[in-house]
């Protein structure tokens, strides 16, 4: 593995130097956090082998081959920096480190055969896209808007499913239009349980792995993901997925938000927005991509979300301030 560092912040140089000595140490596993972004933040052991075998799989779906260059532009005390890392360690690619910054392409003077990025990263570096030949994107969903800008550039990108526990990605979907379900990897069985997606993925370790996420399956072996059972929204008898509702807002509303249910003595639970920032909310326009019952009843204006260590909106952290917020009834 060669390494090169297009960085002088000493944190990640260091990070990443002391990574690559835990991975070469005696222990077979490596210790990671997870994210925290749905519950509360716990410590896992993965072994290594585990981690390689994924790092393998990700080369063969994506073709990597040896010698090819690789970006590190996200944080590596994430488990997805640490793959990164991993997957140039195992697949004997050329390692690139930049800052950990919105727009981190800005920082290369040449073409580089394979990174993975967050969406607010990819928003910011469209005009730069064209200096990458793969991109894999995680961490958080992609707006409508952003997914058909990707889908109409010249770079082969795929959304990835998973999470801390599959160590990394379990499953892609090419960004390109129209869009299609998620492709588990090579060695991943999925099921379902009560509407929820499981997993069996013996190679990292995974038997049986009941998730949170509703998902449809199709036909042809690939999945759709509708959200998260945790977050399910029941409004007087209606199912209402938060995520979705989300996914049709994100074409009016373009700073971070979120949907979320809470407790209503008529309805169980009534739905509610939460929007980051000034915004001038016109119902008549919100409520054309939605249908009538899942419009939301409120409306909260946070000065700042709460956010997880890897930079996604901590819900629950941020909704249990809603009586600080400024709100709006629709």
């Amino acid at each position: 593995m060669k390494i090169r560092f297009e960085t002088n912040n000493t944190e990640i140089i260091e990070a990443v130097q002391a990574f690559i000595g835990e991975w070469q140490n005696h222990s077979t596993t490596i210790v990671v956090q997870t994210s925290g972004s749905t519950g509360i933040p716990k410590t896992i052991q993965i072994e290594k082998k585990h981690m390689m075998a994924s790092a393998i799989k990700t080369g063969e779906f994506l073709s990597l081959r040896a010698g090819q260059t690789a970006l590190l532009c996200l944080s590596p005390s994430t488990i997805a920096g640490k793959m990164m890392i991993v997957r140039s360690i195992v697949l004997e690619l050329e390692l690139i480190v930049t800052d950990v910054v919105s727009k981190p392409l800005e920082m290369l003077t040449e073409k580089v055969d394979f990174a993975a990025m967050v969406p607010f990263q990819v928003e910011q570096s469209l005009s730069d896209l064209k200096l990458l030949k793969k991109l894999i994107i995680g961490g958080a969903p992609i707006s409508e808007l952003l997914w058909k800008r990707i889908a109409e550039s010249n770079i082969e990108a795929f959304q990835t499913f998973g999470m801390t526990e599959t160590i990394s990605h379990i499953a892609m979907r090419k960004i390109e239009l129209p869009a299609r379900g998620y492709i588990p990897l090579n060695g991943v069985d999925i099921s379902c349980e009560n509407e929820c997606l499981v997993i069996a993925a013996p190679h990292i370790g995974v038997q049986h792995l009941v998730t949170n996420d509703v998902v449809h399956i199709n036909k042809d072996g690939s999945f759709n993901w509708l959200g998260r059972a945790d977050f399910v929204i029941n409004s007087g008898g209606i199912k209402i997925h938060p995520e979705q509702i989300e996914k049709q807002l994100s074409r009016i509303i373009t700073q971070p938000f979120f949907s979320f249910g809470i407790e209503d003595d008529l309805l169980g639970q009534k739905h509610v927005l939460c929007i980051e920032g000034e915004f001038q909310i016109d119902k008549d326009k919100m409520m054309f991509p939605l249908e009538n019952y899942h419009v939301p009843k409120e409306v909260y204006f946070f000065d700042n979300f709460e956010y997880t260590t890897s930079g996604k909106i901590n819900r629950i952290k941020t909704i249990e301030r809603r009586t600080n917020a400024k709100k709006q009834v629709l």
